[in-house]
């Protein structure tokens, strides 16, 4: 109850000085202003229902440069300085005010703002101390245009995930497309500063893809190797504790089977194959996905970082595994999974279940 009061209070706060500031505003800060208003009020009839213990809530509030008839958005990041993680990227506009939230903890204040407009335009980094009940004006972002002439070249190698180069891969982007030859080699002319999107496929793999951004003619071969990645069937077995409870012997604990078949380079657990509600009700509070990058299969939560730790079942058997206990790993993608590993999940935060699941067979499916 005290975090519940502290979180409305630092919201009520963020209310009444925005109503003293609005009248100081210009046109344009006040448009954001009073969106941050509404969104203030929705914040403090919600707070009771879902609070975040260990959190506050800080507005921000950013006023970009105008740039003429354009729809342009740029990525937003918030950084923990000295920790590493991120919020996750936000799309913000570009020529219009804008305003964000950001649920930081208690003594984690300092962060680093990172806006990257995509090329032309260079990065914009600010350090800027969040204040519990208090707004945080960036203020007017001027964005700084790269001057550069000519094109450049994206190259590379393309294998699959034995080391074998491979011959005939289509290769498209926004220049146009190629294949490649005996020896896996792609080249694709004419990029100026722009981000690109790569995408490589061949009949019997995975696609793949990425974003290029070129922000300079610096370096004007830029090179971009891939590794095309077989198809999988795989079979598994999981245990799923009670809600709340860290163990797989509670007479509430269930367990079940499944198979899957990967197909893509990101796929999200299908729900549909599995019989067990509670393990239902898993994958879907964390998002659970296959990851196959590099000839890699990893499992991935696209939510928020969980806790994992995998185990070869050759030093610990299946059954004997009762809890996971206290976990480090903790990321938004498991470790590499391969046939007969245990992998142990803590849903953190984001799920009140553990989950113990064993890779029992993994095939590759070659051409």
């Amino acid at each position: 109850m005290k975090n519940i009061r502290k979180n409305k209070i630092c919201l009520s706060l963020c209310y009444f000085l925005l109503i003293f500031y609005t009248g100081c505003a210009t046109t344009r800060e006040q448009v954001a202003l009073r969106q941050l208003n509404a969104v203030i009020e929705w914040e403090l009839k919600e707070a009771s229902k879902s609070p975040q213990k260990d959190r506050v809530l800080v507005a921000l509030y950013l006023d970009t440069e105008e740039i003429e008839n354009s729809t342009r958005k740029a990525e937003y990041r918030c950084y923990s300085v000295g920790r590493g993680g991120y919020s996750g990227f936000k799309r913000i506009p570009c020529g219009t005010p804008w305003l964000i939230w950001e649920r930081v903890r208690t003594n984690d204040f300092k962060k680093r703002i990172v806006i990257d407009p995509g090329p032309p335009y260079k990065n914009i980094t600010k350090i800027v101390n969040l204040i519990p009940g208090e707004v945080t004006n960036l203020g007017r972002i001027v964005l700084e245009e790269v001057e550069a002439e000519g094109t450049a070249s994206i190259s590379g190698v393309i294998k699959d995930e034995n080391g074998e180069p491979l011959e005939g891969v289509e290769v498209s982007s926004t220049q146009g497309g190629t294949t490649t030859n005996s020896e896996g080699y792609y080249r694709i002319d004419g990029f100026g500063l722009e981000v690109c999107d790569l995408k490589v496929t061949k009949k019997d793999y995975i696609p793949n893809k990425t974003k290029i951004s070129i922000r300079d003619m610096e370096k004007r071969v830029i090179n971009q190797d891939f590794v095309l990645s077989f198809p999988r069937n795989i079979r598994l077995r999981y245990v799923i504790s009670p809600r709340g409870k860290d163990d797989f012997n509670d007479i509430d604990a269930t367990g079940g089977t499944a198979e899957f078949f990967i197909g893509e380079k990101y796929m999200p657990v299908p729900v549909d194959k599995i019989d067990n509600v509670d393990f239902k009700q898993f994958i879907n509070q964390v998002r659970l996905n296959f990851r196959v990058n590099d000839g890699r299969l990893a499992l991935s939560s696209s939510y928020a970082p969980i806790f994992y730790e995998r185990i070869s079942s050759s030093f610990k058997e299946f059954e004997a595994i009762n809890n996971v206990g206290t976990l480090n790993y903790n990321s938004q993608h498991c470790p590499a999974i391969q046939e007969g590993d245990i992998i142990l999940i803590n849903g953190g935060k984001v799920s009140d279940y553990t989950v113990k699941i064993l890779f029992e067979e993994i095939q590759l499916i070659l051409p």
